[in-house]
């Protein structure tokens, strides 16, 4: 990629093709890019109340991006929240800090609440976008979608 134009081409791409699958639903997509004035760097979101899934899931966007010299894009911040329509939820993010990186790891994962941070590998919305989809859409639903979960702490 060239420029943060041509990232923001690519992700609504994707949602496109969530769309002709029929698992996003027909909507305007709710994606907006606020590019830098170097134009090769911005801020990629999505605004309220984030994309519908067909079954009432939503996922929220929010990155911080910068293509490398390569046309790479380099996250140096994320959160990918998705969220079923019974409540539950997951969240991967990536926050630079300098915070206790035991208790809250550069990248992590929040399942139902916001503590605790669980370690997690760096993502991408691609990866998100699939985990979603085999996850909670494809041949493994059945076996998670529908179930329930007592959770006492």
């Amino acid at each position: 990629m060239r420029s943060a134009s041509d990232y923001g081409a690519h992700v609504r791409g994707l949602l496109v093709a969530l769309v002709r699958e029929g698992l996003l639903r027909r909507q305007t997509l709710p994606v907006e890019l606020r590019s830098h004035p170097d134009g090769r760097s911005g801020n990629l979101f999505t605004s309220e109340p984030g994309l519908l899934y067909t079954d009432g899931a939503v996922l929220r966007i929010e990155e911080s991006f910068t293509l490398d010299s390569q046309g790479e894009v380099q996250r140096e911040r994320y959160a990918y929240h998705y969220e079923r329509a019974t409540g539950y939820y997951f969240r991967f993010e990536r926050e630079q800090h300098r915070e206790d990186l035991v208790y809250k790891p550069e990248y992590h994962l929040h399942v139902l609440w916001r503590l605790p941070h669980f370690p997690a590998a760096p993502l991408r919305l691609e990866d998100m976008l699939d985990f979603i989809r085999v996850n909670f859409y494809g041949p493994h639903r059945p076996r998670l979608v529908g179930q329930s979960l007592a959770v006492t702490i």
